[in-house]
């Protein structure tokens, strides 16, 4: 079953698209990832928090949440452009970039799209509930992250690119940012 997925996102990956398809996939991803999955995580996050006791002032979560939605749509939006004028695709696999980015964010970090979004949510969360909302949709969403980018988009990414992909796997961080491995140092 994974490598049917795999190999459905991989036949469909890369592919030149017109303007019009990388806006709508773009519109679609928007969607997705700033209105539908904010929304169900919140909810879970809502529904676990009212079991946890965090007790911190509102004066101390709002302007923690606002910079958790401002560094999380920074690297977002650093990356997004990145996948959009050097790539020329988009964060959705339907559109996805025709070639590997390795440059902006994704020099430091081979996932600054996840950590933008699990940012954002952080802020949501914390803005419209309190900090443990905010924490456990962090988590909840770098848990479902992984799983995506380990099961199948780095395998995807292995059959589009190759080797190039493996070099690049090799000297960048998975999730947190660092500045890149020189394998070329003895």
């Amino acid at each position: 079953m994974l490598k049917k997925m795999v190999a459905f996102v991989a036949r469909h990956a890369g592919k030149e698209r017109s303007i019009k398809v990388r806006i709508l996939s773009l519109v679609l991803g928007i969607f997705a990832f700033f209105i539908v999955a904010p929304i169900v995580l919140g909810m879970g996050g809502h529904f676990i928090a009212k079991h946890v006791n965090l007790a911190i002032p509102r004066i101390v979560e709002v302007p923690t949440g606002i910079a958790g939605i401002c560094v999380g749509l920074f690297f977002l939006l650093w990356a997004v452009s990145a996948f959009w004028f050097i790539g020329k695709g988009t964060p959705v696999p339907f559109a996805s970039p025709t070639r590997l980015v390795t440059c902006g964010p994704f020099k430091y970090t081979r996932n600054p799209i996840k950590l933008g979004a699990i940012l954002f949510y952080f802020g949501v969360g914390t803005i419209c509930d309190q900090i443990a909302t905010g924490l456990i949709m962090l988590t909840i969403g770098a848990i479902l992250g992984t799983i995506y980018h380990k099961t199948i988009e780095e395998k995807e990414l292995r059959l589009r690119f190759g080797h190039e992909y493996e070099q690049y796997r090799e000297r960048t961080s998975f999730f947190i940012p660092w500045p890149p491995k020189n394998k070329n140092v003895a």
